[in-house]
This record gives structure tokens, sequence and C-alpha cells, in this order.
């Protein structure tokens, strides 16, 4: 739920809330009808009905707000020693973790540095991991709003399907009402499992680096899991991807058509999105696609497709970042913004460990368990192309 959505709620609860209080004054002194019984009991359940998407709504936000610190702070600088201690601590934790034990590892408040004013959070292991499984993820990479909450109850949203309008009204005629198309959809929280396993050596060798071991197996398995469904999730036991929510476009071309129709097609879904969406839009292809575009030109012969000038920045397609992902079909082309999808991470990281389960090798498990879902909040904010077969 955005500020706008838990605002509304919010007016809403407000004006149930005075209604309640003139059927009450109304009736002061006196037997109510059977009539305002029932307003009453209505009223009633509506109030208590927008306290908890109010509540629901407040934490949200309050989560977003704790999570966009995390991801600013993953790309400070803070303290080494800091950062050298926080890591060698969870490795001693993970190392001492008795029969039946578990950890959880949760977001850090983020603090001043005083010397430079910047804001710091050391890489810890939840840091860390949460760092490899966003690279991992194309839309979380690709600008995707991530939140944490506490637990994985559901959490209600206002998606956005149309605009609101406005037109010419002549003096002293009424003024047509105009709201934005929405339905309300939730999202709640799937569970994302991966277990690593190390030998007992592996782990007593204080030399050994042992979080760096385990953020390097489990981050790119649980970015892998989560980032295939943030893309292509059906939302049946599963997240429900973007390419899924997305609209169709109307733009497309034929399979084997010429460069032009295709570059043509491209540049006609730019256009399809929305001005307002177009300054954050990236598009997401397969590899196959991306090759594709690579090679298309414009009238005076010059490629469409720029390579990133800088280590580490995306390659652009008629100036507009491109990435690519295994699993997006080679006849869809996303172009959208993805800061309207949202990642909701519920409850802490857990790792747990055993030694029975591989007791006969000597070997120790680590299981690690984050929840998670995605949903697309603003359908207005994404386009897809489909290949004409």
């Amino acid at each position: 739920m955005d500020a706008q959505t838990l605002h509304a709620n919010y007016e809403a609860r407000e004006k149930a809330h005075a209604e309640l209080r003139a059927l009450v004054d109304e009736f002061a002194g006196k037997e109510m009808t059977a009539e305002a019984r029932e307003t009453e009991t209505r009223l009633l359940d509506a109030i208590a009905d927008y306290d908890g998407r109010v509540k629901r709504g407040v934490e949200a936000i309050r989560a977003s707000e704790s999570v966009s610190a995390l991801m600013a702070g993953l790309r400070g600088t803070g303290s080494k020693k800091r950062t050298q201690d926080k890591l060698a601590e969870a490795a001693s934790k993970l190392r001492s973790l008795g029969l039946n034990e578990g950890l959880t590892f949760a977001p850090e408040t983020r603090v001043l540095d005083t010397a430079t004013g910047s804001n710091v959070i050391p890489r810890t292991l939840f840091g860390q991991l949460l760092a490899e499984a966003v690279e991992r993820s194309t839309v979380m990479r690709s600008g995707a709003s991530i939140l944490t909450t506490s637990g994985g109850e559901s959490i209600d949203f206002t998606v956005v399907t149309g605009r609101a309008s406005a037109g010419i009204v002549a003096e002293n005629a009424n003024i047509p009402e105009s709201t934005p198309a929405t339905v309300q959809r939730s999202v709640g929280a799937f569970k994302y499992a991966y277990a690593s396993v190390v030998s007992t050596e592996f782990v007593q060798d204080q030399a050994l680096d042992l979080v760096g071991f385990l953020v390097g197996d489990a981050g790119p398995a649980l970015g892998h899991g989560m980032g295939e469904h943030f893309l292509i999730g059906t939302g049946n036991g599963q997240p429900t991807g973007i390419l899924t929510s997305a609209p169709d476009a109307d733009a497309t071309w034929t399979e084997g058509a010429k460069d032009n129709t295709v570059s043509d097609a491209l540049i006609d879904l730019f256009y399809e999105l929305p001005s307002s969406y177009r300054g954050n839009a990236v598009f997401i292809v397969s590899d196959r696609t991306a090759a594709a575009m690579r090679k298309l030109k414009d009238g005076n012969g010059q490629y469409l497709w720029q390579s990133a000038l800088t280590a580490g920045a995306p390659d652009t397609f008629n100036g507009k970042p491109v990435a690519t992902d295994v699993a997006v079909p080679d006849d869809k082309v996303l172009f959208g913004d993805l800061s309207k999808y949202k990642v909701r991470l519920a409850g802490p990281l857990r790792v747990e460990r055993s030694v029975d389960a591989r007791f006969t090798s000597d070997q120790i498990v680590y299981r690690f368990i984050q929840r998670a879902d995605g949903l697309l909040v603003d359908e207005r904010a994404a386009k897809v192309l489909t290949v004409t077969p």
C-alpha cells in the first residue's frame, strides 16, 4: 500500500466515523430504529476494516523506507574494521550453532558517519546475501521497489489499471467525477529455501571464509529462484511476475521480419508507454532478442544499440537501458518502469544448521530460508510486445 492509498483509506475511515457520530447524536436518549441499528453495525464494521488497512499500510511504508536505507547503504563506504567485525561475528555464530538451533539475520539500522556526513551500513551476512540475490534477479537489479516486513501477513495494494481524465465543463454545469481505474490486490509471502552442504573441516578451519562461501552459494540460489518468478511467475502458488501482469502492447513484428520492421515496432513500443513512465523505463529481453536488437541501425547506418562506456553500466537501445534474462521467452519484449513492481521480503533471513542429515559423511548442512512475494502495482507502467508467429 503506497502513501496515496493509505491516505485514501484514512479519509474513508474518518468519513465513516463522522457518520457514526452523527447517527449516535441523532438517537441520543432514545431507542434506535431497526434501520438505524443496521447502519450502526455497517459503520462499525467499515471502521474496523479501515483500521486494519491503515495499520498494514503504515507497516508497509515503514518497511519500504527501511529497505531503501539498506539498499543505499549497501552502496556506501562503511568502516572496514566494523564490517570485518560484523562478518566475523556472523561466522562465529554460524560455526557455533547447536542441534535444533537457528539464527535470523535482518537489515540493520544505518548510522551517520560524522566524519563524512554520509549514511553507511556494514556489509553483514544479510546485506551480502541480499546484494547477491539482487544481482541475480533482473527485476530487482533493474529498479524494482523492495520492502521488508516483520511477518508474512497479506498486504493490500490498490493496483492502478487506468488513469482519470478531465474534460471541458460548461458554465454552471455539473462537473463529472473521474477516478483512476483500480483493483484491489495483495501480496503474501512464498517460502524460498536453499540448503548448502559443507565439510566439518571447512567449518572448523578459521582461516577459511565461511560467510563468503555461504553467501556466494546461497545468495545466487535464492536470487535465481525469486528472480524468475518476479519476471514470469503465474501468481498460482508463486509471485505474479511483471511479464504476467503487464498489459499487451499494440506494437509487434512478425517472426523473421526485416530489420526496419523490428526497429519500427520497438520505437512504437517505446511510445505506447505514457511519458511519465518512460524516464525510468528499461527493456528486458532474452539473449536471442538482444542479439537481434544489437544489429539494428537507423537511416544513417548508426547502430541503435550502444554499449556501456563504464564498467557496471547497462547497454542501451535507443537511449534506454537493456537487461537480459534467460527466463524471458524469445517472443517477448518488456518495456517498463520497474519501480512500480513491488518486491516484498517477509521476515528475516533464517539460517539453520544440521549435523544429522549428513552424519555418515561428516558434513554440515546450512539451511537458508527467505519469504518473498512480488506485484506490479501500476499496470500503466509496463508494456509487453509479443512477436507474431
